[in-house]
C-alpha cells in the first residue's frame, strides 16, 4: 500500500462529501481511506457507510469515544497500512485529481521520511483566500535553516504533509495533551532527525470556518497557548524571547487582516 489517507470526523456531513469525492477522483489508485469518527449524530456515518459499501477493500471505518483531535489522528495512524500517510480532515479535500500521482512521482527515487507542500485556503463562503505557504522563505529545501525557522513559525500545514508511518514508530505519535498545535510539535520533534523537504505543489484545499480548531476564531486563544507550550519545549532562552516578539507581530497582523 502506497498511501493512507486519514480523515477524522465528528458531525462532518456538511463537508465530508467533498472530501470523499476528491479522494475518489484521484488518478492514482494505490491508497486506502481511513475514517475515525467520534460517534457523529448527523449524516456523517451514512456517507461513510455508503462509501465503504462501494469500496470495502479501500475504506476503513472506526468509531471511538471523543478524546480530542490528536487522539483521533493517532488512532488513524495506528490503523494505517500505507508507506506514507496524510491526515486530511473532513473539511479538507485534495486540490486536484493528480495529487497522489504527482506525490508518488516526486517520492520515487528520493527516500524522504516526509515532505510538505502547499494548501489552498478557502473561506467559509467558498472563496479562495490564497496559497500557504506562499513566501519563498518557507518553501525551503535546506534542512538546518528550515528546521530553525520552524521554531518560530509553523509554516507546514498537516493537510499538505506526506509522512512515513515508520517516523511515528521511531519518534512518537501526536501529543494527545495538546488540543491544537500537535502538528508543529511533531515537526519540531522530528525535524533534526529525519530527511524531509518541500514539494512545490498545492496538495489540498483547507476550509476556514468557525468550528475548525486550527482556524476558528473562538479557538484562537487556545491555539496561541498551545503554540507557546510547544515552543517552550524546544526553544532556548534567547529563542523564546525572539519567539515572543514574532508571536506578537503575527497576532497584530492577523488582527489587522480580519
Amino acid at each position: 500500500m502506497r498511501f493512507s489517507i486519514i480523515t477524522c470526523t465528528y458531525n462532518s456531513a456538511a463537508f465530508l462529501k467533498k472530501n470523499i469525492n476528491s479522494v475518489l477522483g484521484q488518478s492514482f489508485g494505490d491508497f486506502e481511506h481511513i475514517f475515525i469518527d467520534a460517534y457523529s449524530s448527523d449524516g456523517t456515518i451514512k456517507l461513510i457507510n455508503e462509501y465503504k459499501k462501494l469500496f470495502p477493500n479501500r475504506v476503513k471505518f472506526f468509531q471511538i469515544p471523543p478524546k480530542g483531535i490528536s487522539n483521533a489522528m493517532n488512532k488513524g495512524t495506528s490503523q494505517a497500512s500505507g508507506d506514507y500517510l496524510i491526515h486530511l480532515h473532513a473539511d479538507d479535500n485534495f486540490f486536484s485529481a493528480d495529487v497522489l500521482s504527482d506525490v508518488d512521482d516526486f517520492l520515487l527515487g528520493n527516500n524522504y521520511d516526509w515532505i510538505y507542500g502547499k494548501i489552498n485556503v478557502v473561506d467559509d463562503k467558498g472563496l479562495e483566500v490564497g496559497v500557504f505557504p506562499a513566501k519563498k522563505i518557507f518553501q525551503n529545501k535546506n534542512g538546518w535553516f528550515s528546521a530553525w525557522l520552524l521554531r518560530f513559525y509553523n509554516y507546514i500545514p498537516h493537510q499538505a504533509v506526506f509522512i512515513k508511518k515508520a517516523v511515528f514508530k521511531n519518534y512518537g505519535f501526536f501529543d494527545e495533551s495538546l488540543s491544537s498545535g500537535m502538528d508543529p510539535d511533531l515537526w519540531l520533534r522530528i525535524s533534526k532527525h529525519t530527511k524531509w523537504t518541500f514539494f512545490n505543489r498545492v496538495i489540498s484545499n483547507f476550509q476556514v470556518h468557525a468550528e475548525a480548531k486550527s482556524s476558528g476564531v473562538k479557538f484562537k486563544k487556545e491555539t496561541e497557548n498551545n503554540w507557546q507550550v510547544v515552543q517552550r519545549r524546544y526553544l532556548n532562552g534567547f529563542e523564546l524571547i525572539l519567539a515572543s516578539v514574532i508571536n506578537f507581530l503575527v497576532a497584530v497582523k492577523n488582527k489587522n487582516y480580519r
